[in-house]
């Protein structure tokens, strides 16, 4: 995980794109880290969650920068 000048993780760009039964989304969002554990993807920004998803739900996650 690389850091800033300040000394917290530096967030990187990722588009992504949703879709269950109940609905679709599509967003760039900021993390610090991205995890994939158990059929789950999980966004980090430093030490906090600030998003989990069902891979089943991910239709596409590019990275951006």
């Amino acid at each position: 995980m690389s850091t800033s000048d300040a000394g917290a993780p530096a967030l990187q760009a990722y588009r992504i794109h949703l879709r269950s039964d109940e609905f679709q989304f599509e967003n760039e969002i900021h993390a610090s880290q991205v995890d994939r554990e158990d059929g789950w993807t999980v966004f980090w920004n430093g030490n906090d969650v600030f998003l989990r998803v069902r891979d089943e739900h991910i239709v596409s996650l590019e990275h951006l920068d």
